[in-house]
């Protein structure tokens, strides 16, 4: 049987500045900070905590006077935690379409953030696939080469044009704030542009026409609820983000509001390290390093960009911190880092099923059907435990865990819902 991945992803439109922070928690979905909701009437609150991290410092607003966290509640976090070590189903339940007739001589474009990266680079080969599966002929796919610079990126919008594309899919973190006039311009010809791969579930990416749905806050949630099954609600949390990243930002927020839930003054705290992506691509240890040194209680650091796994990982070497640390992504290299220990969870993230995900929603976009309020994209918690297991269960020829993580079911899945079952 044919086997799969699992994905992550990358950048969005805040400070530029390193800050120190402490977690926060708001009442909507983030786009431009790891603070900032969507929601039009946002809080006092919640502009109070924004307003104090972008000036760099800010202390994490918990309950004075929550009470320690129950075993009824650590039962049901337990729950939540056990279902989601599981092989995914594919769950969706969006309308049937005829996928063949509506990309019937129809042209796709696909700009990434960065053709260089690999785990983009990884969801554009999935892309061409998945694009060539529901029915774009080849000569119709056009997957442009970006560097992560806007001017490169305005390129591949003008190409997307000049392609005379049906619909363009902007994927992972682009700074749509500074490409606002291409865009416009692209919507101008009559091409529709989508938004993948960073936003979440109830968060409209910038300037674009639609924003694909994916519960990137699941992701967040996941990992507070592991940190406080394992510490009993008494967790001293170190926050590695991207505060450059739609996506690092919005898990980051499903992280904070889950934890205010259960910690407070009295039980636990977290210091957030926001840096931006040129920081953390030129090596972020020495800032994790630096609060590991300072506070030798951190039990627990989350990073939140897979990008900085490594200097996570490196920072608890070198200051023999007893602090574990977990993750979230979808390469290769985070799941070896899972299965070797290096990190005691990863809250994994299929690629693959992400690039089925963009199409079916963009073909959705380009014929005026019915658009579902989330996309089908699952998250699975594994551990080095639960790699060797499968692994020693596992009789196919497939190359290591990340490949056997979340099985094939999306291909079915979909073809089911492009009209293909009949065929």
């Amino acid at each position: 049987m044919k086997k799969f991945i699992s994905l992550v992803l990358a950048m969005g439109i805040v400070s530029s500045a390193f800050v120190l922070s402490a977690c926060q928690n708001n009442d909507g979905n983030t786009q431009d900070s790891a603070v900032e909701s969507t929601v039009s009437n946002t809080s006092a609150e919640s502009k109070d905590e924004q307003e104090s991290v972008e000036s760099s410092v800010a202390e994490i607003k918990v309950s004075d006077s929550l009470p320690e966290i129950t075993n009824q509640q650590l039962s049901l976090l337990a729950k939540d935690v056990n279902y989601y070590q599981k092989v995914p189903e594919f769950t969706s339940t969006a309308e049937v379409i005829n996928a063949r007739e509506i990309t019937e001589n129809k042209k796709i474009a696909f700009i990434p953030d960065n053709s260089n990266n690999g785990y983009t680079a990884l969801v554009m080969d999935q892309i061409k696939n998945a694009a060539s599966t529901v029915g774009f002929k080849e000569n119709n796919i056009f997957i442009a080469e970006t560097d992560g610079t806007i001017s490169k990126i305005n390129d591949a919008l003008k190409s997307a044009i000049d392609k005379k594309s049906n619909i363009t899919v902007m994927f992972g973190d682009i700074n749509k704030d500074n490409l606002a006039t291409s865009i416009e311009t692209v919507q101008a010809n009559g091409i529709e542009v989508v938004s993948s791969g960073c936003a979440g579930v109830n968060q409209n990416d910038h300037f674009v026409d639609n924003t694909v749905p994916v519960n990137f806050q699941l992701a967040g949630k996941l990992m507070a609820d592991w940190t406080l099954l394992r510490k009993k609600g008494k967790v001293n949390a170190l926050a590695v983000n991207n505060s450059d990243s739609v996506l690092s930002n919005t898990i980051y927020n499903g992280f904070a509001e889950e934890f205010k839930k259960y910690v407070s003054t009295a039980t636990g705290y977290c210091t957030t390290v926001n840096g931006t992506v040129d920081e953390i691509g030129n090596g972020f240890s020495s800032k994790i390093k630096d609060e590991l040194t300072k506070d030798p209680n951190i039990n627990y650091i989350i990073v939140f960009d897979e990008s900085a796994i490594s200097d996570a990982v490196s920072a608890v070497e070198q200051t023999n911190s007893k602090a574990q640390v977990i993750a979230t992504g979808g390469s290769k290299e985070a799941f070896e880092m899972a299965e070797s220990g290096n990190i005691e969870m990863l809250v994994a993230q299929s690629y693959e099923w992400i690039a089925y995900a963009t199409v079916d929603y963009s073909i959705r976009v380009m014929s005026g059907s019915k658009l579902p309020k989330e996309q089908d994209v699952p998250f699975r918690i594994v551990n080095q435990a639960s790699i060797k297991k499968e692994l020693e269960e596992d009789d196919s020829d497939a190359d290591g865990f990340y490949q056997i993580c979340f099985g094939a079911a999306f291909v079915d899945g979909y073809s089911r819902l492009w009209g293909f079952e009949e065929e």
